[in-house]
């Protein structure tokens, strides 16, 4: 992968696995002797800024959409503040890695949204999502949105985030999407028990980049 790139990491839906993919890519990229800056925007409650020892502009409590757990938090969203932030990470880095709050259609505040975010960014978008069933719908109406949007999609990772052995819908969406969709299917990460570094450069080896 090139460097100074800015790629934006969305997902299909809440909880199919932004964190784990934003730490395997910053993880495999390290390991190519890439710099990576890692970037959590906003997050509302949880500590997925901490795991990945992101710069966290906006912090809410409340495990709500932005937009509402800050207007109950009364923080005052400032985009140029995410702006700056990510300055300071591209001087320093070859690659920054954004993580949004949940889906492309997040609003942040009442007007804005994660996908006016990564045009205000200028960055490249890699989609997560989930394997089962009803992936096939939410993550063509994630890539539809894209283009529409003429935001440009560097490709699909998909995340097991449950283990145990893969249902047929599982064996098969990956490649039925990137087939429907005409958007490269870049991997597949398997449910991983643990985030070591050596762990996840074995269990997310098949990921292109």
């Amino acid at each position: 992968m090139p460097k100074n790139r800015t790629i934006f990491i969305t997902a299909t839906d809440t909880g199919v696995g932004k964190t784990v993919v934003t730490l395997c890519l910053a993880t495999l990229l390290r390991a190519r002797g890439r710099t990576v800056g890692i970037m959590k925007p906003v997050q509302c409650a949880g500590h997925d800024a901490k795991l990945l020892k992101a710069i966290n502009p906006f912090y809410a409590p409340e495990p709500l959409s932005p937009h509402l757990a800050f207007r109950r938090a009364k923080i005052k969203f400032d985009q140029s503040k995410i702006q700056e932030c990510l300055k300071k990470l591209q001087q320093d880095h070859d690659i920054v890695l954004v993580e949004g709050a949940g889906g492309l259609m997040v609003p942040i505040t009442d007007d804005y949204y994660n996908a006016d975010l990564i045009k205000d960014l200028k960055a490249e978008v890699i989609i997560v999502a989930r394997l089962g069933l009803g992936t096939i719908n939410h993550t063509l109406l994630t890539i539809n949105e894209l283009k529409k949007r003429k935001l440009k999609i560097l490709g699909i990772i998909f995340c097991q985030t449950k283990p145990g052995k893969k249902s047929l819908p599982e064996l098969t969406n990956p490649q039925e999407i990137e087939k429907l969709s005409g958007v490269k299917m870049l991997g597949i990460i398997p449910y991983l028990k643990s985030f070591k570094e050596r762990y996840l450069l074995d269990q997310c080896k098949n990921i292109t980049l």
